[in-house]
């Protein structure tokens, strides 16, 4: 009994090792595609910049800075609000123009935020640069969520916030006062470089052209909005103003703790997509249970202080994860549906509605006393508690049955539907070209997708037909007409 106990254990961990080196698994590298290059990297680095200089999700209450608590609220209150006008302002098309005129302004208007001794020309620069923001941001998100497969967007989402943790304990720790601005500049240089490698291709729409049929998105999808807010209100607004109110009480060794654990929630969060076939369920799971032990740590700190450490590092964790997971499930919905609208309201649910209530919340609790403020996380953990308990089976049907929460853990959008070719033994590239096929793209926008030559797509296809048994379009439609209904 022991042995064949064991045998299976052994069987199953065998099985899952194979299941993560398969290329199709969304943490794979091999979804890494050159071609996606400036985009990815875009995300990565300016992401970073603007989290840890230009918002007040990062702003330290216990050490100086070029932009200080209050003009980063202003900023980023004011980045919140252009991001939300400009998502109903610029098209799919128009991204590279808009990317580079953002980028061109924001550089301006720091370099006069800098030059100024004025603090009123400061704040106007500070503002005008946040507005520029808005529009940068609306700019990368375009080809984040229209043009990255999974991979690439797992790989920009998860390695932006671990930058914006290393940047952070760097700046904490540092003792000159030149480091900031240095690493704020150049980092926003080397961002903003990138997009002078943006293509701007007319017979594409951020990378992809148009499909001829798109899926029924189910109105079910937007409660994906709905927890997102909440995940800003709670990460990003309360939780920031009670470790506001933990830093100023214990030092920046609280800082250093949810710094440390934004870290951690990076690895986790790979991890779990790694090893999971319902990664989205586990993470919010995480991310819940994260910041409500944080909270219960830093309800009893008035009695045992050093429960701020570990209040700050469950709340990194939370924070991160929770963080990652909404930027990453808005790329998968907008892409799997083709959705300008989804990007839109998203914008408007996280942006506008959870990133300024979070502010305005964040810094009402940032001003009152630890002890009311202990009284509050108490409360709040234990109604967090509640409502994950009857959000968490609520947005495990609605994503699953709306199927795009399978496919957030594939290197693709539409991945799963390889699975129909394997019988006939075609090969990876083979099945891609049937695929979009089937979507309804011609071959030359097929050679623009995959960025093969024209006449090699007319190869892997010539290929995939034989194996098939089939001589044409109209028969491939016919052969697997039962999958596009699906």
């Amino acid at each position: 009994m022991i042995s064949e106990t064991k045998d299976g254990v052994i069987y199953l961990l065998v099985k899952k090792l194979k299941e993560v080196l398969d290329p199709d698994n969304v943490v794979h590298p091999n979804g890494l595609r050159r071609i996606n290059a400036p985009y990815l990297a875009v995300w990565i680095l300016y992401y970073a910049w603007v989290v840890a200089f230009a918002t007040w999700w990062t702003a330290s209450p216990v050490s100086d800075s070029s932009f200080d608590t209050q003009i980063r609220s202003v900023m980023h209150l004011v980045n919140l609000l252009s991001s939300a006008i400009f998502v109903f302002i610029i098209r799919k098309e128009w991204f590279v123009k808009t990317a580079r005129a953002g980028a061109a302004l924001v550089v301006l208007s720091m370099v006069l935020f800098y030059a100024f001794e004025c603090e009123t020309l400061k704040i106007i620069a500070a503002i005008t640069g946040s507005i520029a923001i808005g529009c940068v941001n609306i700019s990368i998100l375009i080809p984040f969520i229209f043009t990255l497969n999974n991979t690439e967007k797992l790989y920009a989402v998860v390695s932006g916030n671990a930058l914006i943790q290393l940047i952070s304990l760097i700046r904490e720790h540092s003792t000159s006062g030149l480091t900031e601005p240095i690493i704020s500049f150049a980092l926003l240089l080397l961002s903003l470089s990138t997009v002078l490698f943006f293509k701007d291709k007319k017979d594409c729409a951020a990378g992809n052209p148009e499909p001829t049929e798109k899926p029924v998105m189910h109105r079910r999808i937007y409660l994906s909005l709905m927890f997102n807010c909440a995940i800003a209100i709670l990460c990003k607004g309360a939780g920031k103003g009670i470790l506001n109110v933990a830093v100023s009480a214990s030092g920046s060794s609280v800082l250093t703790g949810y710094y440390i654990g934004g870290l951690t929630g990076c690895l986790i969060y790979v991890l779990v997509y790694a090893f999971s076939d319902k990664a989205f369920i586990w993470l919010g799971n995480i991310t819940f249970s994260s910041i409500t032990a944080g909270l219960l740590f830093y309800a009893f700190t008035p009695q045992s202080p050093g429960l701020s450490i570990p209040f700050s590092v469950f709340l990194g964790i939370g924070s991160t994860i929770g963080m990652i997971n909404m930027y990453y499930i808005i790329g998968v919905i907008g892409k799997k549906y083709d959705s300008l609208q989804y990007m839109r309201m998203s914008i408007l649910f996280i942006g506008l509605l959870g990133g300024a209530s979070g502010i305005v919340v964040g810094n009402m609790i940032s001003r009152t006393g630890t002890i009311e403020i202990s009284v509050f996380a108490s409360i709040v953990s234990a109604l967090v508690m509640l409502a994950f308990m009857f959000i968490s089976p609520i947005m495990e049907r609605a994503n699953y049955l709306n199927a795009w929460g399978l496919e957030s853990n594939r290197t693709e959008v539409g991945g799963g539907r390889f699975d129909m070719f394997k019988p006939y033994g075609l090969s990876k590239r083979e099945a891609e070209v049937c695929d979009l096929l089937l979507q309804g793209y011609t071959l030359r926008q097929i050679s623009a997708i995959l960025s093969i030559a024209y006449s090699t797509v007319n190869t892997y296809c010539t290929s995939a037909y034989r194996k098939l048994g089939i001589n044409s379009r109209a028969e491939l439609l016919l052969k697997f007409k039962d999958h596009i209904t699906k």
